[in-house]
């Protein structure tokens, strides 16, 4: 639903009053501005069978598609205002929820998903401030197929033997956050933001650089803490990514690495790592996570298109100690019904030394997913 209206009664009087007049005002555009209200649905069922140390059995469940789908399920208002000039200020209340449970996402909140005001201009860049996506997110979901979707998402952390591991580092929203992006410069793009952690979090930093051109795309972003209670640098994150649309096939894939990892930082890309203990093996506790992607999205028509690719991390102990490896191969496709509604199934088998100590060894999914 898109509503547009006049917000400056003054203006638009004003622009009455002079055609009554002849004056040249009369020929003025009011700034407008539009309100965009919006939805999106996504569930799937999904089929997970652990490896062999990790205990209990197959398990069959119903995910809202923050969880093995093609989106998050949300609704949300979009608001924009023409300020005349170039400059334009916008609004984003979005809030996501579990379509499988119809409970609110994020915890709970009102808008979980994002919440921000901004101002921008073409020949200035852009000022946003609230809850948003951190940088690495939009980066990251241009190394893999479908954008951080499906069991191709590196980002999906994995149970290990009960507990939570990340594997690729994706919060993928802060609180708090003031953001400022460049303008385009001939394809590239930067932007930087900052969240003062205001007593009850570590305080978080990010930087990225985008250059993006025609049928290719790359970005690089680090993104970092700083602990409120030590006032050490914590959390250090490094990711690449790249991607080549050759027509018949997109070819994508990237890098990241996480350092000097510490938990509890409650904003930024690590604000979802609740544990850091990893237990194959052997057990202990990671201090670095470090992996690569690579993979392609090959569309067999205009409404079929399959994705495949292979992701590997690496979990290292302080001081060259311990380690292990962890990998996971998976194959998706995607059927559009319409511009706005897609059927998806998937599935992926884990590789490498931890892969009889995680709940997911092999994962079967299949979903539905309408945007509105």
């Amino acid at each position: 639903m898109k509503i547009r209206h006049t917000l400056k009664p003054a203006f638009a009087a004003a622009a009455l009053l002079a055609a009554g007049h002849g004056s040249a005002l009369a020929q003025a555009t009011p700034p407008t501005s539009s309100v965009v209200l919006f939805g999106l649905l996504d569930v799937n069922m999904s089929r997970y069978s652990p490896g062999s140390h990790a205990g209990g059995g197959v398990q069959n469940v119903i995910n809202d598609g923050v969880v093995n789908g093609l989106n998050g399920s949300r609704w949300g208002i979009r608001v924009a205002e023409d300020l005349g000039g170039g400059l334009k200020a916008s609004v984003l209340l979005e809030s996501g929820l579990s379509a499988d449970t119809g409970a609110l996402g994020q915890g709970g909140r009102a808008f979980g998903r994002q919440a921000f005001i901004a101002l921008s201009a073409a020949n200035a860049g852009e000022l946003r401030l609230g809850r948003q996506y951190i940088l690495s997110d939009s980066v990251v979901g241009q190394g893999n197929p479908f954008a951080n979707a499906l069991v191709n998402n590196p980002t999906t952390a994995v149970t290990n033997m009960g507990k939570a591991l990340p594997m690729w580092f994706n919060a993928p929203r802060a609180d708090n956050v003031v953001q400022y992006q460049t303008p385009n410069w001939a394809g590239f793009t930067a932007a930087g933001q900052i969240a003062p952690g205001e007593g009850t979090a570590d305080r978080f930093h990010g930087l990225r650089v985008v250059y993006s051109s025609g049928a290719f795309y790359t970005g690089l972003t680090y993104e970092w803490n700083k602990s409120r209670t030590t006032g050490e640098n914590t959390n250090k994150s490094l990711s690449f990514t790249a991607n080549y649309n050759f027509g018949f096939m997109k070819l994508e894939g990237g890098l990241q690495r996480n350092t000097d990892l510490a938990t509890g930082s409650v904003n930024g890309a690590a604000s979802g790592v609740t544990n850091l203990l990893v237990t194959g093996d052997s057990t202990f506790t990671a201090h670095e996570i470090d992996g690569w992607t690579i993979g392609a999205e090959v569309p067999a028509s205009t409404a079929l298109v399959f994705g495949l690719n292979f992701t590997r991390m690496k979990y290292e102990a302080a001081s060259g100690g311990a380690n292990a490896d962890l990998g996971k191969l998976a194959l998706t496709a995607r059927y559009g019904l319409s511009k706005n509604t897609f059927l998806y199934a998937g599935g992926s088998i884990a590789t490498g030394e931890l892969k009889e100590y995680i709940s997911q060894k092999q994962v079967l999914q299949a979903g539905l997913r309408m945007a509105f």
